[in-house]
């Protein structure tokens, strides 16, 4: 699941792949509009809906706090 996940993300961003922190957004490697994009395309990639309130900072800090977030949600 990790592997979809940072394809889904690199296809958004490249510099993602080669990201090792855990601020995503603060670092300015992925935007708030990037996150829009995120959350839609791992809906349709996993069939899953994420609120709105489980769009945070934290949930979108890192590749594996995002995928947490995946996970908790199938």
């Amino acid at each position: 699941m990790k592997e979809k996940v940072l394809s889904i993300l690199t296809e958004i961003n490249e510099d993602i792949a080669t990201y090792e922190g855990d601020g995503l957004l603060e670092d300015g490697i992925i935007a708030s509009l990037d996150v829009i994009e995120i959350v839609s395309a791992l809906e349709d990639e996993f069939g899953i809906i994420i609120a709105a309130k489980s769009i945070t900072k934290e949930n979108f800090a890192s590749v594996d706090s995002i995928c947490a977030l995946v996970e908790s949600l199938q």
